[in-house]
């Protein structure tokens, strides 16, 4: 595979598709909504430490092994040996639970698009009624009744945008990447400018930017901030091995890695600029507190609630306003979502040589009727206990990357990874490098993990206090054992038992 592996084509079209991956819904509803959970600003100093202790030196450490191997994360893994290719299959499995229910989002920013365009705003005056009653018919259980054909629909066109995008390959998904990266960012700019000149921004702003130190002694914050650079840069999803591994060889690794951070940041925090001094704006508008406009009772509220109340207010001009949002919306998740497709993807093919048009027809039908689940009146619930385990806390992707980290530091020789790293890039990455990911990243993540299991076994994570059993708990633990148990399955399945020309030699990293 290595030797016709294609690439991106230019080094603007792979920062630009990484940046698409690590810049999605997550900077524009999940980061305000930790900030506002989280003590304001003061959630910015756990956010920017994970950046820089973990974000960054991960980003590096996954990049250099997507592209010294030349293979998505199940095979870039297997070259360490075949019982390790299981490590790169669980964040694969992992990730495609994520964008099954993330393209559900993506398919209810596509309604309200529509919605957008109608003469007046369907949400005005209450629109936390319309998205949770009217529009979601959401019931609180688990109930799978009720599928909206609506929504069904808008879903079915997302996969068939994100089949088209990357169908032919990442050479065209470079050219894609040009316009549907930086046209969202002109979009949030707007919507930022247009929030801090409105009465009562700097009510909002304040809000944001006032920060409660106190919060930071609480394990949930940290672990908030740590999840929110995990999933907000793509990072133990498969993602950014994948995409590393179709660079071209003469690729500054870490001038890449650095500015998708940075980039990732900056987007997070106009976004958060946006969105606040616009819920300071509906407070003047409603005679509220700016914290009891912000809430949305669920998180995705921000988006679907508090922010566009707030743009229905805007007079003649709301509509505009509110379709600015939801394209924005919309073109910053479809790059998250099909970055994530394209990693399952590129690992199937790596290892079974099947056609990738055939793989991708059927990934794609999968995710779309999983997907299914999340339209039911009870599918928010589904949505947040999916969301709540695969993607933040403990068991789900920060698990991941510490046992990437573990294997990575121990038994990959780092040194090489290093000097591949370094090899191309302006500025050199030292052996504090090698300490970070053998050490460091490990030992911070093992404490976020033994907090968080401390303060669930205080609180009641199987039975509560009355003795009843917490059923979205066991639910989600459940989803979690068994995507670890498929990452093994795939680990172990050898399509080619004759010849097994197909897998990549291990033990070529090893020390």
């Amino acid at each position: 595979m290595a030797e016709i592996r294609e690439n991106w084509g230019s080094r603007a079209g792979f920062i630009l598709a990484a940046v698409g991956s690590a810049v999605g819904l997550g900077n524009v509803w999940r980061f305000p909504h930790e900030c506002y959970s989280n003590g304001g600003s003061a959630f910015l100093i756990p956010y920017i430490i994970a950046m820089i202790i973990i974000g960054i030196p991960l980003l590096i450490m996954e990049f250099s092994l997507g592209h010294l191997t030349q293979l998505a994360a199940p095979g870039a893994f297997r070259k360490a040996g075949p019982k390790w290719e299981f490590v790169g299959w669980w964040p694969i499995a992992l990730s495609f639970a994520i964008v099954c229910y993330y393209a559900v989002i993506l398919a209810w920013c596509l309604n309200y698009l529509y919605f957008s365009f109608q003469s007046e705003l369907p949400w005005k005056g209450d629109a936390e009624n319309f998205f949770f009653k009217e529009y979601l018919n959401y019931s609180e259980n688990y109930s799978l009744s009720g599928i909206r054909i609506e929504i069904m629909a808008s879903l079915a066109i997302i996969w068939a945008l994100m089949f088209i995008s990357i169908v032919k390959g990442v050479k065209i998904v470079s050219k894609i990447v040009l316009w549907t990266v930086p046209i969202p960012w002109a979009m949030l700019l707007i919507l930022m400018f247009k929030g801090v000149s409105l009465p009562g921004a700097i009510n909002g702003l304040e809000y944001f930017l006032e920060p409660d130190f106190s919060v930071l002694e609480k394990s949930h914050v940290w672990r908030a901030a740590f999840g929110q650079v995990f999933f907000s840069m793509t990072i133990a999803f498969g993602v950014m091995i994948t995409y590393a591994s179709f660079l071209h060889r003469k690729s500054d690794i870490n001038n890449n890695a650095l500015i998708i951070g940075l980039a990732d940041l900056a987007t997070s925090v106009i976004a958060g600029i946006a969105v606040f001094a616009t819920m300071g704006y509906l407070a003047v508008q409603t005679n509220q507190p700016v914290d009891q406009v912000l809430e949305g009772g669920k998180s995705l509220g921000l988006a679907f609630v508090a922010f566009p109340e707030a743009l229905s207010h805007l007079g003649p001009h709301a509509s505009i306003f509110a379709a600015i949002f939801f394209i924005a919306l919309i073109l910053l998740g479809i790059d998250s979502a099909f970055s994530i497709t394209e990693a399952a993807l590129a690992s199937m093919i790596d290892k079974t040589g099947w056609k990738r048009s055939t793989v991708l027809a059927v990934m794609s039908i999968t995710g779309f009727c999983i997907g299914l689940i999340f339209l039911t009146r009870g599918g928010l619930s589904w949505l947040d206990t999916v969301d709540s385990f695969v993607s933040e806390g403990t068991w789900g992707i920060m698990l991941v990357g510490l046992i990437e980290c573990l294997v990575v530091g121990w038994v990959f020789d780092l040194k090489k990874l290093r000097a591949h790293a370094n090899k191309n890039s302006d500025w050199k990455i030292g052996v504090w490098w090698e300490w970070s990911i053998k050490l460091i990243v490990p030992a911070i993540l093992l404490a976020l993990t033994i907090w968080s299991i401390y303060d669930n076994t205080q609180e009641g994570f199987i039975i509560d206090a009355e003795g009843n059993l917490i059923g979205s708990n066991i639910l989600g633990l459940s989803l979690n054992v068994f995507l670890f148990m498929l990452a093994v399955i795939l680990a172990l399945w050898n399509p080619h038992k004759k010849t097994n020309n197909n897998q990549p030699d291990a033990g070529i990293l090893t020390k």
